[in-house]
């Protein structure tokens, strides 16, 4: 009897192991990413259904998926985003962010995700500024905490001005408050053919900037992680599919 006992509480045992590990499978461990508010087509709250959708919204669910891990994507504004994740309170950042020295002083950087550039923007009927060397004596609008703020201010003559959204500068440069605004090419080109805006991209690229998704430094298991997926979104031509679904291209 007491034999008998004793194999039975051992299978009870081993089919509550199978079953907790079923239940772990089933479980996945939630990974928080951080994509930035307001930035279509990369990330933005849809209309209609309430939603967060956008290129770096559906890249960021795409790299869940394949670190094996459920995504819980947080809508944070731009300034506030890097201390945002070296406080803590995400994971990863999913944002357009490029890499740079001194960003990647304060966090790792996957490996590169996609390649954009800087953009000079300015009103339809405005045939006097097709360069930087156009914009001495100019307003020049920029988001906080861009790179586009760093080279505006580089511009001698230049009175720059700081907005916290993509839509606010823009709205700015048409109502002539601001005679131009460097952005991002994509961004740009996207917020202008939705809000039928009369504005116009011009010149070539300022510079180009590589995007990254940084991690804190001691995440080096997910780092490694990381850019596993980024690799094999590229290659797999799922990174083709997202650019030709959000930028037409």
């Amino acid at each position: 009897m007491k034999k008998g006992i004793v194999i039975l509480s051992a299978l009870l045992l081993m089919l509550g192991m199978i079953a907790g590990v079923q239940a772990q499978e089933m479980e996945k461990e939630t990974v928080v990413i951080a994509v930035t508010a307001g930035s279509p087509p990369f990330s933005f709250v849809d209309a209609d259904t309430g939603e967060e959708v956008g290129f770096d919204v559906d890249y960021a669910k795409e790299v869940a998926e394949r670190i094996g891990m459920e995504p819980e994507i947080l809508m944070v504004e731009w300034a506030g985003i890097l201390p945002g994740l070296l406080a803590g309170k995400y994971d990863m950042i999913i944002g357009s962010m490029a890499i740079t020295e001194e960003r990647q002083e304060q966090a790792n950087f996957s490996m590169p995700y996609y390649v954009s550039g800087a953009q000079l923007i300015v009103r339809a009927d405005d045939d006097s500024i097709m360069t930087l060397e156009d914009l001495a004596g100019k307003k020049v609008g920029v988001t906080l905490g861009t790179t586009y703020e760093e080279k505006a201010n580089e511009i001698e003559g230049v009175e720059v001005m700081i907005y916290k959204t993509e839509m606010d500068q823009l709205l700015d440069l048409v109502n002539g408050n601001i005679d131009a605004v460097i952005t991002d090419k994509y961004i740009g080109a996207y917020t202008i053919q939705e809000s039928g805006l009369d504005l116009k991209l011009v010149g070539e690229l300022i510079y180009e900037e590589t995007m990254g998704i940084p991690v804190r430094k001691e995440d080096t298991d997910l780092l490694e992680k990381l850019n596993a997926a980024v690799e094999e979104i590229t290659n797999d031509g799922t990174l083709d599919a997202l650019g030709s679904t959000w930028f037409g291209i």
